[in-house]
């Protein structure tokens, strides 16, 4: 577990306008699932899944960001973040076999969420096709997702993988269905790559003088012209 990290503190909150949240979502079916969990919110910095625990409850996100890692067990325990999620997402579906957790959650700011005991969800999927449907897609983009990072972080080396997030947070800050993501710090950009912070800093400095990225007033890195296939 991070050092400094709060375990799990919820509270009840009385009331979420599930209808707005998934108006125009991609994924209806999961409004089914999220009325049959108990709305819970978290502050920021709570770990809410622990890797390696036993799952008893799926997590549908309904405001609020998270990440999503995993960390080594040797004698110097390793952080990469696997993946940085935030509303209409669903995490801890490993709930679902019964088995432990393969990845840890933690509260990047306050966050809302639909927690869904694994029994109810495993009813409420049985009876609705367009929900299992749709819990199928969401863990194929996280596979996906999981495994692009897992082998740019084993077969690439750092400059590589720093070029993928910048350009990979680049897109996602111009599309319509992310534009307010927050910038990322180096120790922040080092979990997610796998590296250390000061060879991020490093990297963003040459970057930076060499004219193909710039830093905004709001801290967000930019990039302005094609990065080099190597450094």
């Amino acid at each position: 577990m991070p050092k400094g990290v709060p375990t799990v503190r919820h509270m009840n909150t009385p009331t979420f306008d599930f209808d707005a949240l998934f108006h125009n979502s991609a994924h209806p079916g999961l409004q089914a699932l999220a009325r049959q969990g108990q709305l819970r919110h978290y502050r920021k910095n709570t770990l809410l899944v622990q890797q390696g625990d036993m799952g008893q409850a799926i997590y549908l996100v309904l405001s609020g960001r998270l990440r999503e890692f995993a960390m080594s067990n040797d004698s110097k325990p390793r952080e990469i973040t696997l993946a940085v999620v935030g509303a209409g997402q669903l995490l801890g579906a490993t709930a679902l076999d019964g088995g432990p957790q393969c990845a840890s959650l933690l509260t990047l700011t306050p966050v809302s969420c639909a927690v869904v005991s694994r029994e109810a969800a495993l009813s409420v999927i049985r009876h609705n096709p367009a929900l299992a449907m749709d819990m199928l897609q969401l863990a194929l983009q996280r596979l996906r997702l999981a495994t692009e990072t897992t082998c740019l972080a084993l077969f690439s080396d750092a400059y590589s993988r720093l070029s993928a997030l910048l350009q990979r947070q680049q897109a996602q800050r111009e599309s319509l269905a992310a534009p307010g993501i927050p910038p990322m710090t180096h120790a922040q950009m080092a979990q997610h790559i796998g590296c250390s912070r000061e060879m991020v800093s490093r990297i963003l400095k040459e970057l930076v003088t060499g004219g193909y990225v710039v830093r905004e007033p709001d801290k967000v890195y930019r990039v302005c012209k094609r990065l080099p296939m190597r450094w």
